[in-house]
């Protein structure tokens, strides 16, 4: 099959859709189909673009805003005119340019994208009536799913599939000691969050649950990655906890050095919950990228993270806000060995059979086929 996916979200930019989009192309090309994606331009790409197996247009604009819909559609227009299918990772930008093309496309759903707009206001009927023309609208959860019936979506349109992980990437233990030494862990037990440092991805709510996690596990230390805008409130609340010392913000990483982080964490951690206007995690594809490494996880109890982390199961799930329980949970982990190695191997099993990008790609494939 052409297939085309006008995109506002491709590296350099980082995120989740980001993610979905890089490696959806690549397994798509990998499938034997012709794939472009129509991406922003950023300074120095090209050879990241060359060594991709798909075709990468790029059009300037980015920063325009919702007006980058223009220069995205100028862009991608004559490829869409003859593409067998349009894929819409941004409902509205992709899911939009695919409507109006008048070609076959798939729309995805994630929840805040569309859960800002009322359903009766005039970009809820627009992206509405977007969904429920197109050939599937790929939900990431089952909190998404439900959520897009609740805004009108056609419930068999809807269809539920999990986004995934890359596999572990191996490191040798030269590798694992430098990372170890760079970031002064050793002898640590390292508990790990990655993610933009946003009021409801929860790394307040960690800090807060570090004092009493150290009581019970003096060598406990906190490796938050990532930047945002709570990084500033989020170091002065660990330096007046008096815990300044037992936490890292390392900032953003490549993705090698996050890999490393992975690999020597003894927990992942990231207790996320509801931020002030709605906004909720529709799936964390930390949790699986966690789950990769063989590690065990706590998340917070909130949207689509219950389908990413199966509670008792592949990690343990908290209340969102409840330093304690969170603290609570990660001792557990921290001196429990057994629960520690069952939840890790747990997960990393999951993402080996179900949690990947190989996976979700194929069940985007039938359900493309079964609609056209």
């Amino acid at each position: 099959m052409n297939i085309v996916i006008p995109t506002v979200d491709y590296p350099p930019i980082e995120g989740g859709i980001s993610s979905l989009t890089l490696q959806v192309s690549r397994e798509l090309a990998a499938a034997g189909h012709d794939v472009t994606v129509v991406a922003p331009w950023f300074p120095e790409q090209e050879a990241f673009d060359e060594n991709e197996p798909v075709a990468v247009l790029r059009y300037r604009g980015y920063g325009l805003g919702w007006f980058r819909f223009v220069p995205l559609g100028w862009r991608a227009w004559p490829y869409m005119r003859r593409a067998d299918v349009v894929l819409g990772v941004n409902i509205a930008y992709g899911g939009i340019l695919g409507w109006l093309a008048r070609r076959p496309y798939v729309t995805f759903a994630y929840g805040y994208e569309f859960l800002k707009f009322g359903r009766s206001s005039f970009a809820g009927r627009i992206l509405r009536r977007v969904y429920n023309s197109s050939l599937s609208a790929i939900a990431i959860s089952r909190f998404t799913r439900d959520a897009l019936e609740q805004f009108g979506v056609e419930a068999e349109r809807i269809d539920v599939i999990h986004p995934g992980a890359r596999s572990a990437s191996p490191k040798t233990p030269p590798e694992l000691d430098a990372i170890r030494y760079r970031y002064v862990l050793e002898g640590k037990r390292v508990i790990l969050a990655v993610g933009r440092l946003i009021e409801r991805k929860g790394h307040r709510t960690l800090i807060e649950a570090m004092p009493r996690i150290l009581e019970q596990v003096p060598d406990a230390h906190l490796v938050i990655v990532g930047q945002g805008p709570t990084m500033s409130a989020c170091s002065r609340l660990a330096q007046q906890s008096g815990i300044r010392e037992h936490v890292t913000f390392a900032g953003p990483l490549e993705d090698n050095e996050v890999a490393g982080l992975y690999a020597v964490c003894d927990v992942f951690a990231l207790p996320t919950g509801t931020g002030p206007k709605g906004q909720v995690e529709g799936f964390g594809l930390v949790f699986a990228e966690a789950h990769a490494y063989g590690k065990p996880v706590v998340g917070g109890r909130s949207g689509g993270v219950v389908d990413a982390v199966l509670d008792g199961e592949t990690g343990l799930l908290v209340e969102p806000g409840d330093a304690a329980a969170v603290a609570d949970a990660i001792v557990s982990v921290l001196t429990g060995p057994d629960l520690a190695m069952r939840l890790g191997e747990n997960g990393r099993h999951r993402v080996e059979t179900e949690l990947n990008w190989t996976a979700f790609t194929c069940g985007l494939l039938e359900r493309i086929e079964a609609r056209r």
